[in-house]
């Protein structure tokens, strides 16, 4: 009888941390583009390197690219490759994350600017695509596990 008390006991000690970081972790994340899809990666390609966790989005009607969560911008950048790119940081559930968006045409947001969610960051052109990262402080996240795009 004792034993099994013991581990009982034993088993929600131990996994109590493992709930609590589930629960945390469980939110979604507003859709940057309005009737999005997510664009499927080329089936032909040659993995070396660990997997990328950049998603990249498409909406035939929506231009506006939007915020997915309240937050700070930290960066805005233009690049010949990737084009203009903006940087949102935030806090979610006590955690620092970074959202990286590249692929905008135009960009109407500044750095150090606060945004809420659904706050218009910038324009694509008709069909274009977006590329979106995902980070946890330094680490990569799979963004398509929290994008609510429907």
């Amino acid at each position: 009888m004792k034993k099994k008390i013991f581990r009982y006991l034993l088993f929600l000690l131990a996994g109590w941390p493992l709930v609590l970081s589930a629960q945390t972790d469980s939110f979604k994340l507003q859709c940057p583009l309005n009737k999005a899809t997510i664009v499927p990666p080329p089936k032909n390609m040659i993995h070396y390197d660990e997997p990328d966790l950049c998603v990249v989005l498409v909406s035939i009607p929506d231009t506006a690219v939007k915020s997915v969560w309240s937050g700070k911008i930290t960066n805005t950048e233009y690049t010949d490759e990737s084009k203009n790119g903006v940087v949102l940081y935030t806090k979610i559930n006590g955690k620092d994350y970074y959202f990286w968006y590249t692929g905008l045409s135009r960009v109407i947001v500044r750095r150090n600017e606060i945004v809420k969610p659904g706050q218009v960051l910038g324009y694509i052109q008709p069909g274009a695509q977006i590329e979106m990262l995902m980070y946890q402080f330094e680490t990569p996240v799979d963004i398509s596990k929290y994008l609510d795009c429907k």
